[in-house]
């Protein structure tokens, strides 16, 4: 497996990632989790409500041992300083860690949520109090609407955004990207392959491809994939060694079949 992932730099955050990480969920195995990490990459993405709470337990137990040498992210979903907190704290625990890297504000995908979370005794209150007293190094942003995404951006309160990029779904180029270079937010992006689902279309390319058209973008840092098959994730890890751009028709490629994917209705 290689072990020279390219790298960059997050953004404001100055920290150096591999532009290729991990997403959790999807895997139950300390031991996945392992072989993930050993393809080289840094970058590894939770979240305290993934698979009831279990999922940080078992990347708790994957980074024993080398936890100073990852990036590691968690999220909460709790919009009150108070439930963010807490969850923060049970995060903690659970990767068995006294520090997050990236602490981040999950799913702020209404008007409503994000008023919420950043107002008065909201959740990133607790974000900033947490990271003066250092058990959270910056705060991040995450979001599956991408206006919504792209006001909180704005706000400059985050260090990092996560969101869905791909080569059929390329709504951030008008909205997230043109924000998080206005503040140099680090971005992060997530379904870049669509769960998996734009692998599986007639004629489509190689999975390596959607990761490099993604890291292609001059807006993006770091890309993660769902840890669903650690074959799959070395395959990826092992192209993006070796290339992590694409040509113009390349390009013009995979916006074609993303676009005729995108009308077929097979990504919703």
């Amino acid at each position: 497996m290689s072990r020279d992932l390219p790298r960059a730099i997050l953004g404001r955050t100055n920290l150096e990632v591999t532009r290729f990480g991990i997403g959790g969920t999807y895997c139950e195995s300390a031991d996945g989790y392992r072989a993930a990490l050993d393809c080289g990459v840094n970058y590894i993405d939770t979240a305290r409500s993934y698979l009831g709470g279990e999922d940080e337990k078992v990347i708790g137990q994957a980074i024993e041992g080398r936890r100073h040498d990852l990036i590691v992210a968690s999220k909460s979903a709790k919009r009150d300083a108070e439930g963010a907190r807490n969850e923060l704290q049970t995060s903690l625990h659970a990767l068995k860690t006294d520090y997050l890297d990236i602490f981040q504000l999950h799913h702020l995908n209404t008007e409503e949520e994000r008023n919420q979370a950043l107002g008065p005794g909201g959740a990133l209150e607790a974000a900033q109090q947490a990271r003066e007293e250092g058990l959270v190094r910056f705060i991040g942003v995450t979001g599956h609407d991408w206006v919504q995404v792209e006001q909180a951006v704005r706000t400059g309160h985050f260090d990092t955004v996560l969101c869905w990029y791909n080569c059929a779904m390329k709504e951030p180029e008008e909205t997230v990207f043109p924000a998080a270079q206005a503040s140099n937010t680090g971005v992060v992006i997530m379904n870049a392959s669509r769960n998996e689902r734009l692998l599986k279309g007639p004629g489509a390319p190689a999975p390596e491809q959607f990761y490099r058209y993604v890291l292609s973008h001059d807006a993006v840092h770091t890309t993660i994939m769902g840890l669903r098959s650690v074959d799959l994730f070395a395959r990826v890890a092992a192209g993006l060694s070796e290339r992590e751009t694409i040509t113009p028709q390349e390009r013009a490629e995979l916006e074609a079949y993303g676009a005729q994917q995108r009308a077929s209705g097979e990504l919703d």
